[in-house]
């Protein structure tokens, strides 16, 4: 009986380990964002000044690495027929994608060619939002990683 009491214990507990929360990604009067496609039309056809967004994309396209300045690691997603380059510092880890991987990804939109979110990590500096991207349900970007 005690071993069956510490086996669903143990399995109680690596569950609730495994199960951290996920951050919500916010704009910048702290907003949730729910990352609907709405929510990007509204960014696309406004002219917010580098709005926050939260979206949701398949990775269409792995593109070079900016190696200028701090690197960073570029790719191209489809959001809903959107085509979005992410681009994230190098800094704060890599993403691990390929083609056809799902991202889910906050961070700060540009209007540059058909669209860009960068600031996809926390900002150790204060002046950005907090961005994030979560890959398979795995968070990356919320902490300064060595190259």
């Amino acid at each position: 009986m005690k071993s069956i009491f510490f086996i669903s214990f143990l399995i109680l507990s690596l569950n609730t380990a495994n199960s951290a929360e996920l951050p919500t990604c916010k704009d910048r009067k702290g907003n949730e964002l729910s990352g609907s496609v709405d929510e990007l039309n509204k960014v696309r056809t406004t002219n917010s000044n580098r709005p926050q967004v939260f979206v949701k994309g398949v990775v269409e396209k792995i593109l070079p690495e900016d190696k200028s300045g701090n690197p960073h690691q570029k790719y191209m997603i489809n959001v809903s027929g959107y085509k979005i380059q992410v681009v994230s510092n190098l800094e704060f880890g890599r993403i691990p994608v390929s083609v056809g991987t799902t991202v889910q990804v906050c961070g700060e939109y540009l209007k540059v060619g058909s669209g860009m979110v960068h600031w996809s990590h926390f900002d150790p500096h204060g002046g950005h939002p907090d961005g994030f991207t979560l890959v398979n349900g795995k968070l990356y970007g919320d902490v300064e990683t060595p190259l």
